[in-house]
């Protein structure tokens, strides 16, 4: 074999590993030698300094497995800056078994690491996690902006002043608002109103504070200047879409990057299913597809016309509106793989419109970024402390409680 040929990979079966089985407060870890020989297993707490120190105590030849989860997220984010070698399983690709406990479940991991059979998921880099924590905690606060403008509506309606509302396109603008707080309600139903106004105050503020973060990063990051090339890509949207999509260059190409986002056919070619048109996408990375749907809205909007725009148009002639978009968005996914693979601008983008988005962008990232010193969270711990109680028993009426919550890459 001569010096340029590289080593042919090891067999995962003829490679030892360290499985580990993640909770919020402890950590199974299992020991394997090839061949599936288990030579130790033991649980140790989930905190900074253990995780440190298994790291160090792992050659780095060895693998380590973990599940998906929000503390197995962060334990590999501590082993991936210690130099280790991951694997993380997709938690909802793994067959549930008859019988569960931690020691188990981290030895079933590594047997499926070794055979081959364990369906692995991508684990983003630091900062590539910042990035979708920003990202989908600012699409949190647009679901809850809905939920409480739907409570606003309802509140309208149940007392009979639909027809005061008429004629108003936008019953949370400056005009909207002053019409709304001026209804003839009950004293009762003005303190809902009130309650509701609150939240969405307290809403917008919070996505104010996140916007000038998110402008912040879009700044200093060419390639989601030239996704924003795209008509109807703000840079909240390039953001989400760069979060979500990690590195592009573990796409081979398109294809795969339509497939990753859920946005092409189920493939089912058995009996009378052959050849059925239009049939249910896939499931994939749905955060994707949602910022993809989103740029397609955009792109209608946009002034210029486009090929991906006419494209939904021919759709939704003969397609519902929702499959329009996805078809739409599997077009668009080509053109973002594009874009980021050739690191070249969008071919059809609108040069006035691109500049008017940055300079919105750039207006928005000289605003101060948002820091939270340890004395402003002491003083709102204090605050919230003394509601403790209250919130207590919200949540116990509520039937919620703290749970461990998968998450596929």
């Amino acid at each position: 074999m001569s010096p340029e040929t590289p080593a042919p990979p090891v067999p995962n079966y003829l490679r030892p590993c360290v499985s580990l089985d993640v909770h919020k407060g402890s950590i199974t870890a299992t020991r394997m030698d090839p061949g599936g020989q288990v030579v130790q297993t033991w649980t140790f707490p989930t905190t900074r300094t253990e995780i440190a120190s298994l790291a160090q105590s792992v050659p780095g030849s060895v693998p380590v497995v973990l599940e998906a989860s929000t503390p197995g997220k962060a334990v590999a984010i501590v082993l991936k800056e210690a130099g280790c070698e991951l694997h993380m399983a997709a938690p909802n690709k793994i067959p549930k078994p008859d019988v569960k406990t931690d020691q188990r479940d981290s030895v079933r991991l590594a047997h499926l690491y070794q055979s081959g059979s364990m369906p692995e998921c991508y684990v983003p880099p630091p900062e590539v996690e910042h990035l979708r924590l920003l990202t989908r905690n600012r699409r949190d606060l647009a679901t809850k902006v809905t939920l409480v403008k739907n409570q606003v509506h309802a509140l309208v309606t149940r007392n009979l002043a639909d027809a005061e509302m008429k004629g108003v396109s936008d019953w949370f603008g400056v005009g909207g608002l002053r019409k709304l707080v001026r209804l003839p309600l009950p004293s009762e139903e003005r303190a809902h109103l009130a309650r509701y106004l609150e939240q969405l105050e307290l809403l917008a503020h919070q996505e104010e504070s996140m916007q000038t973060e998110l402008a912040q990063i879009a700044r200093g990051r060419a390639d989601m200047q030239l996704l924003m090339t795209i008509p109807g890509v703000s840079f909240y949207t390039a953001v989400g879409i760069i979060a979500e999509i990690g590195d592009i260059r573990r796409f081979p190409d398109k294809q795969h990057l339509a497939s990753y986002a859920g946005l092409v056919p189920k493939a089912d070619d058995s009996g009378d299913a052959k050849g059925q048109q239009h049939r249910p996408v896939k499931k994939g990375n749905m955060v994707l597809k949602s910022f993809l749907c989103t740029a397609v809205k955009g792109m209608l909007k946009a002034s210029q016309s486009t090929a991906v725009a006419e494209f939904y148009r021919a759709k939704a002639r003969s397609l519902p509106v929702q499959k329009a978009q996805v078809a739409a968005a599997r077009k668009l996914s080509a053109e973002v793989w594009k874009i980021l693979t050739f690191e070249v601008p969008y071919h059809e983008q609108d040069a006035d419109l691109t500049a008017r988005k940055e300079q919105r962008m750039r207006s928005i990232a000289q605003s101060p970024a948002p820091e939270v010193t340890e004395e402003q969270l002491s003083g709102l711990a204090d605050r919230v402390s003394g509601k403790a109680e209250v919130l207590a028993r919200l949540q116990e009426e509520a039937g919620g409680e703290d749970t461990e919550v998968g998450d596929v890459g």
